[in-house]
């Protein structure tokens, strides 16, 4: 795990993850080595959607919002020895290209959007029958789609900007000639947009409530805010730490940091770390853009115009809450990486770790567990939410260690002692207006670390 150059305007502020990085009144230090050199491994970055188909140290400085990344290493660079040889060079090559496609395929938005109303189009088109097109509302017309492509360029406009406001994206603003966006990075482009919704949306407040919200009282229940004041673990400015792994748009660790606590979010998505990227240090005001995360659904409406529905994001000001007047007064940072990468050298570093929709996406759940087990202090906090969809389950070529609670529960109690545990129901990144909606069926628990070490080794299946 390596240093890395903060990135953006302050307090967009980076550290290293066995090292903070001062934070000089939320501007990076100098001298650090750059962003492009630290990146996480492209091949190794994975990121499902639940609605389309399915790693740290502590953050820099009081007030600061950080970004980390390391670089992994898969095994087939290990030598003879087990040591790993040095290509840093091809490392650095394969990692900017990731980046590289990321920045492409939130620039390529709006073209692929435009052949999709296309499609659209030559679908109402059909409709030749005088009789057919007799029974259209009048609302379903070229005029319709017209303002359809509207929209799109808005939300092209948005999501241009996320890569425009990133200093060390700039560089990828122009799409070479005859590049192809992956399927893939596509549909994580869609996710984002979805994701504003839930995380930084007015509409997405009950969500976040029913996840979230849980979360939050157990956090404030099991690990009060001067419990780092003395004792063991001592914290410095007596603050609590606490981690929240697969924090997408980063709302979960903002609302933490809103309570007072030292908070870091942990996301391994490119396109979600540019969301909260712009989210946390570019944005200057409450409700300031509209995007219209549905234009493209056409499916499961109740009116003929709820894809049109614009949403304004976001609903908070994250810097006029935790910086008031340019004073900061929270304790946020955010860390890119693979969870386990990133954190498995951190032995009873946190006080909290709070996990939303997460302990399915890893291939061994058992890695998991004992990572998080790792990390915790005796007498900290897991609380955890989220169903058992296992993430993998439906790759090809992929391994996936698919297990009841029945047997998950019993490695979590090895090391944690239950407080709550029940089952929930809950979305994510639902259509509220629309006629279909997936629910979970989650579990939900809150426990605490007792003294037993972390032991035992899993193989990593990355």
């Amino acid at each position: 795990q390596q240093q890395q150059q903060p990135s953006g305007s302050p307090p967009y502020v980076a550290g290293a993850a066995a090292q903070a990085w001062p934070a000089n009144s939320g501007y990076f230090p100098q001298g650090a080595p750059s962003q492009a050199q630290q990146r996480q491994r492209g091949g190794q970055q994975q990121h499902f959607d639940r609605d389309f188909g399915k790693g740290g140290a502590s953050s820099s400085g009081s007030g600061a919002v950080s970004s980390k990344a390391v670089v992994a290493r898969d095994s087939s660079e290990e030598d003879e020895d087990g040591d790993y040889d040095d290509d840093e060079d091809g490392a650095l090559d394969e990692d900017m290209q990731h980046f590289a496609d990321v920045c492409y395929s939130l620039l390529r938005y709006s073209q692929d959007a435009v052949g999709e109303l296309g499609w659209v189009e030559e679908a109402f088109e059909s409709l030749s029958d005088p009789h057919d097109r007799e029974l259209l509302l009048p609302s379903t017309t070229p005029g319709m789609l017209r303002e359809m492509q509207q929209r799109v360029a808005e939300n092209g406009a948005f999501l241009r900007m996320l890569v425009e406001s990133d200093e060390e994206a700039r560089e990828f603003l122009e799409i070479p000639e005859g590049y192809q966006v992956q399927q893939r990075n596509s549909v994580k482009v869609h996710t984002v947009l979805r994701q504003f919704v839930r995380d930084w949306a007015e509409e997405g407040a009950p969500e976040r409530e029913t996840q979230y919200g849980c979360l939050l009282r157990a956090l404030e229940k099991y690990i009060p805010l001067d419990s780092a004041a003395s004792g063991r673990y001592q914290r410095p400015g007596g603050r609590p730490q606490v981690l929240t792994p697969g924090s997408g748009l980063a709302r979960l660790p903002f609302e933490v940091a809103r309570m007072g606590y030292r908070v870091q979010g942990n996301e391994f998505s490119y396109h979600m770390l540019q969301g909260s990227k712009w989210v946390l240090n570019e944005s200057t005001g409450a409700n300031m853009h509209t995007i219209f995360p549905f234009i493209l659904s056409l499916e499961h409406r109740r009116g003929s115009t709820d894809h049109m529905r614009g949403i304004k994001i976001p609903d908070v000001w994250p810097s006029g809450v935790l910086c008031p007047e340019g004073a900061p007064m929270a304790d946020l940072s955010m860390c890119a990486g693979e969870f386990v990468e990133v954190y498995s050298p951190q032995e009873k570093h946190w006080d909290a770790v709070l996990t939303c929709f997460f302990l399915d996406t890893a291939k061994n759940v058992f890695l998991y567990i004992r990572t998080i087990a790792h990390i915790i202090r005796p007498g900290g906090l897991w609380a955890n939410i989220g169903p058992l969809l296992y993430h993998y389950a439906e790759q090809a070529n992929s391994i996936s260690v698919e297990l009841s609670w029945e047997e998950v529960k019993p490695a979590i109690e090895k090391y944690f002692e239950f407080k709550e545990e029940d089952m929930r129901e809950a979305y994510y990144t639902t259509n509220a207006q629309g006629l279909f909606h997936t629910r979970y069926r989650c579990k939900y628990f809150v426990a605490i670390r007792n003294d037993v070490p972390a032991s035992g080794k899993s193989f990593p299946v990355f």
